[in-house]
């Protein structure tokens, strides 16, 4: 069996010892054992071929990859926490208290109410005010 060579163009360095630390603290992520061994010398190995000054990036995209690696060599799926992170609860009219979409909504015993469409926020009414008239939502509304 002839051995293997890498090609001509391909300069091998030292990896930094940052990077290298980085890298063995996103294996720690990994299932103990032979898993964790192989895919450490195979991360470290990898990070050899890159150029000195790029090590430390690449050692970074592996850390913050480092969960979704282990999910992978588990078999489970994890909920990534940039979808959790990013998705707002309510839209930014709603949030910062500038601009509802009022809407009459019904309860399961048949009661009417008021609540925004988009956030469901209840229209609260302060005590000795009310609402009366139709189903248009700008008709009837009278004061204390």
């Amino acid at each position: 069996m002839m051995p293997t060579r890498r090609p001509p163009d391909t300069r091998w360095t030292l990896a930094l010892p940052w990077p290298s630390r980085i890298v063995r603290l996103a294996t720690h992520a990994l299932p103990a054992g032979t898993v964790r061994d192989r895919y450490r010398s195979e991360l470290l190995a990898e990070l050899a071929a890159v150029p000195g000054p790029h090590q430390t990036r690449h050692a970074a995209g592996i850390l913050t990859h480092a969960l979704a690696l282990r999910s992978a060599v588990r078999g489970t799926q994890v909920t990534p926490l940039e979808a959790v992170m990013t998705t707002p609860t309510k839209p930014w009219l709603c949030r910062t208290n500038l601009h509802h979409r009022w809407e009459w909504a019904h309860t399961r015993d048949g009661e009417r109410y008021i609540r925004c469409a988009k956030c469901l926020k209840e229209k609260d009414y302060g005590a000795g005010t009310r609402w009366v008239g139709g189903a248009s939502m700008g008709g009837g509304y009278t004061g204390p």
